[in-house]
């Protein structure tokens, strides 16, 4: 029988460790994976994977347990966990697919307003999204008449570093929390001159206004939930796994990056008796599998994406946002292994799904 190989295209971080000889314990995983769905993992680079070429070269393990640089035949499925965001990438990625190459998650980089927009269209979904407008000062006095208290956030992730908060203190006076190198700042400021001092901070790129999810706690602190889902070797849709992310003291981020812990579901729910765990997840699960399927109409190749769903103190689930190159580290934090492990395996079972079907036609 013809050996089969699925190519992983890794970061850049990753990938250099790989190179320095290092074997990072997420490559295990790949590889536990290979071994259940009888394919090679070959960890690759984009630049790797030239059109019109029928090879390329790429890391396999070896007999003797190292990795070697190695030609290979072109892999027909990739598993893109790279972060390809560029023209180039995108004008390469659709070359290799006119060749015939099934290249999923291939593109991971998607702007949060874009994601709030595809998912408004959706009546049963609306109810559970925030207000998400564009920063800009008519807006921010709009939304601030509207609303008690909002979050500022950059369109494009990062970790919850950016993240600002405005909280209205009377008819006039507003309170800005924002960052300022390791520490927060808070600013009292009358209405009016919000907006300008936002503009003063020198925010840089697209930032949205978001309504603030009020979110049920956990020991006094805000938490979410980050949500893993996944395409299976089935090729549907599950929710691989669901771990707390709760925020320090005094914070309104979650993220690790900002002080926040990732703490067990089941801990959490035991905090909160009004609420039942079971019909959290149950909720929680069928809400997450809804915005895929409905993320998946427009966005191709999506098959791998975690979701940051707020919780209400009532229990209802609310969308916060979408990573599509989901880091899976907040399984890991938990001392979720089994879960951080599965959320290896999922994928690659999917993309011997898709091998397996293409070697059907």
């Amino acid at each position: 029988m013809e050996t089969q190989f699925i190519g992983i295209l890794l970061s850049s971080q990753i990938y250099r460790k790989l190179t320095n000889g290092k074997n990072p314990q997420v490559l295990s995983f790949y590889e536990e994976a290979g071994k259940i769905n009888h394919i090679i993992p070959v960890f690759l680079r984009l630049e790797d994977l030239q059109p019109g070429e029928p090879e390329t070269a790429g890391y396999v393990l070896d007999a003797d347990g190292k990795y070697r640089f190695r030609t290979i035949p072109k892999p027909w499925v990739i598993h893109n966990r790279g972060y390809q965001c560029t023209k180039a990438a995108k004008i390469q990625i659709k070359r290799l697919q006119d060749e015939g190459i099934i290249l999923f998650n291939e593109w991971n980089h998607y702007g949060k307003l874009k994601i709030h927009k595809l998912l408004s269209e959706s009546e049963e979904l609306r109810p559970h999204l925030p207000e998400t407008v564009p920063f800009d000062q008519i807006n921010m006095m709009h939304m601030m008449e509207k609303y008690r208290e909002l979050i500022l956030k950059p369109s494009s992730g990062t970790f919850g570093k950016r993240n600002m908060k405005v909280t209205r203190l009377s008819d006039t006076e507003w309170v800005l929390s924002y960052p300022y190198k390791d520490i927060w700042l808070e600013e009292v400021l009358p209405m009016e001159q919000i907006p300008l001092k936002i503009n003063s901070l020198n925010i840089l790129g697209k930032f949205l206004i978001q309504e603030r999810i009020v979110l049920a706690e956990y020991n006094n602190n805000p938490f979410d939930l980050r949500v893993s889902v996944q395409r299976n070797g089935e090729g549907e849709w599950q929710v691989t796994g669901i771990v707390g992310k709760v925020a320090k003291t005094g914070h309104f981020v979650t993220n690790v990056a900002r002080g926040g812990t990732c703490v067990v579901l089941e801990e959490i729910i035991k905090d909160i008796p009004h609420l039942n765990e079971k019909q959290i997840v149950a909720d929680v699960e069928r809400f997450s599998i809804s915005i895929a399927r409905k993320l998946e109409q427009h966005l191709t190749n999506l098959a791998d994406i975690g979701l940051d769903i707020g919780i209400t103190s009532e229990g209802i689930p609310m969308f916060i946002e979408c990573n599509a190159r989901d880091l899976r580290l907040a399984f890991r934090e938990a001392l979720l292994f089994e879960t951080w492990r599965e959320t290896y395996i999922t994928p690659i079972s999917y993309g011997k799904y898709l091998l397996a079907k293409r070697n059907d036609q």
